[in-house]
């Protein structure tokens, strides 16, 4: 990975860090973003939505094979796709090279294919009317040749101008990047030419592989700003002519494409590439690796490269994107207006086109798409005792006492490494942490008698909690004024509410320590508002996890809790009821 990421967990993504699919979507559409990326509604998954993934692993393993020109190859025996083998081929050149990486394309594009299947079997919510085997062989084939012959253009380029000024690096210890190439051998590799000698093809194939995200790997490997409000996850990085060129590798056709996004997209890295040269977790480097000069795009099921002009002024491009993570920020559930009848500019998350529960889609060809919704229209609101309206969930409150008790940083429930303390008024006691990640890293600066404001109520494991992020403040007590206090032990901290399944996901991993994490999530609409429902490890019953997208659902005594600012309810295996309507049926679980 080009920069080690911060040790916050695989499931530690911030809804509020900038990457370059949140910008991307930002700039097309804010109501998109923020229903997307903030609130993370989700849409039906396609076979394409899948394949993506699938498809980049493969191509990175062809790029990581090392071939011995004194022993041969085996036909058709591929490290990423192991169990087949054909006789030995004799290796001499580049020429030679690519003809034995074609025969890989049978065993690659039979585990593409496999992984696909396995892939959609396992997946929650399917697109009505699409299906995996919609993917054929020969468009994965065409995949495979395009990645094939792009890199084999790399090698020929780096032969023809003989290894690039990193040659002898080379030559004197392998790899010589702090984060060097993936390569599914360890070691140098013995090759190498004496020092002085024409480049070799087979040094040629070495020096010019680049770097690419490890599919041995299974934990994301992101680039951070140092500051933390931006990250992102790139392709490939070639780096052996001495400057940096970004590729972005996508598995779909490139003529005929809209590649606005996609341009968004690659300025982003280029950025944020600058960004992270001085971080202080990078590695060293051997060699001076230089400053991104080219960003491109290679669609692999036509083999075209899209060339992205690049940011003449990262200075001001600095600026302009920590105005636009600011306004993301600041960004909340009320400027969507959902329920506006006309569209309107007014509000931060407006939009000239959609408007209400209607949202703009993505440009595809050059054509714009009819208004979609991801929040479906409720005619009949109906709600009854004892469940509460959505819209209507619990909001800030200002609480005061006894700040003591700082702790951290410790992982919080999604792993994040956060602060926190407790506050104490008369007998009854709050937990109080940070909402994310530097959300409010001043909290332990505070100490003794305080007054807490907008603190997001909640609680986690039957004690209550209070959230802090930008939009709160701590301050000595004799200041708070006039302020409206709440007492801690009526602080609001569980809901009732019922509503419609519109969108689901699920989760897993293994975190920092190492230890297994999982969770399923479902957003649920009232017609009045909508809320994120999580279920975490013991707390994911099969009810919860085999809900489905148009399902009825009530739920009683839910958690509050909070993520990037929106309330949010979990699912208390203990105390938490929950209903599932599935047309004249009702399942308890409880």
């Amino acid at each position: 990975m080009p920069v080690i990421p911060q040790p916050t967990g695989v499931h530690a993504r911030s809804r509020r860090r900038l990457s370059a699919s949140s910008l991307v979507t930002w700039e097309r559409c804010r109501r998109d973003w923020f229903l997307t990326r903030r609130l993370g509604i989700r849409v039906a998954t396609h076979p394409e939505m899948l394949l993506g993934h699938i498809v980049e692993e493969a191509v990175t393993g062809i790029w990581m094979e090392r071939p011995h020109p004194s022993e041969g190859m085996l036909e058709a025996d591929s490290n990423w796709a192991p169990g087949s083998a054909g006789k030995k081929m004799e290796i001499d050149s580049l020429d030679s090279l690519n003809d034995w990486l074609r025969t890989l394309m049978r065993p690659i594009v039979d585990k593409i294919l496999e992984q696909l299947n396995e892939d959609w079997s396992n997946c929650l919510w399917k697109a009505e009317g699409r299906d995996a085997v919609e993917i054929k062989r020969e468009k994965l084939n065409a995949m495979i040749k395009s990645a094939i012959k792009l890199q084999i253009a790399e090698a020929k380029d780096c032969l023809e101008q003989n290894g690039g000024p990193h040659l002898e690096a080379f030559r004197e210890g392998g790899d010589p990047f702090g984060t060097p190439a993936p390569c599914w051998e360890e070691g140098a590799g013995n090759g190498w030419q004496t020092k002085g000698e024409a480049c070799s093809w087979w040094e040629a194939w070495e020096i010019s592989r680049p770097w690419a995200k490890d599919p041995r790997i299974s934990m994301a490997q992101r680039l951070f700003h140092p500051d933390g409000w931006a990250a992102g996850e790139l392709d490939v990085a070639h780096r052996w002519r001495g400057n940096i060129h970004i590729v972005d590798i996508k598995a779909n056709r490139g003529h005929g494409r809209n590649h606005e996004g996609v341009a968004h997209q690659l300025r982003f890295y280029q950025w944020l590439w600058h960004e992270t040269r001085q971080h202080p977790l990078k590695p060293t480097n051997r060699v001076e690796e230089g400053v991104v000069v080219a960003a491109h795009s290679w669609h692999l099921a036509d083999g075209f490269v899209h060339k992205a002009d690049l940011v003449a002024d990262l200075s001001a491009e600095t600026e302009r994107l920590k105005s636009i993570h600011s306004e993301m920020s600041s960004s909340g559930i009320e400027d969507l207006k959902l329920g506006a009848l006309e569209p309107s500019t007014d509000g931060v998350l407006g939009c000239e086109i959609c408007h209400g529960t209607d949202t703009c889609d993505y440009p595809r060809g050059g054509q714009e798409q009819p208004l979609h919704s991801l929040i479906p229209k409720i005619d009949d609101i109906t709600l009854e005792a004892p469940y509460g309206a959505i819209s209507e969930l619990p909001s800030r409150v200002t609480v005061k006492g006894k700040l003591h008790g700082h702790w951290g940083p410790i992982a919080n429930h999604y792993g994040d490494p956060v602060i926190g303390a407790a506050i104490t008024a008369g007998d009854k006691t709050a937990v109080i942490e940070e909402m994310g990640v530097n959300q409010f890293a001043e909290l332990h600066e505070h100490n003794g008698d305080v007054v807490v404001i907008n603190a997001a109520p909640g609680q986690w494991r039957g004690m209550i909690r209070l959230y802090l992020d930008q939009e709160s403040k701590v301050l000595p007590i004799d200041e708070s004024g006039d302020l409206e206090i709440a007492r801690i032990g009526l602080i609001p901290t569980r809901a009732n509410i019922c509503g419609t399944v519109i969108s689901r996901g699920q989760n897993s991993g293994t975190n920092a320590k190492g230890k297994d994490w999982s969770m399923s999530t479902a957003h649920v609409w009232d017609g009045t508002g909508l809320t994120e429902v999580v279920a975490f490890g013991m707390g994911r019953s099969e009810s919860f996890d085999n809900l489905k997208v148009g399902d009825r659902i009530k739920l009683m005594a839910a958690e509050i809790g909070w993520r990037e600012g929106t309330p949010q309810l979990r699912i208390d295996p203990r105390n938490t009821r929950l209903t599932v309507v599935t047309g004249m049926s009702a399942t308890d679980e409880e």
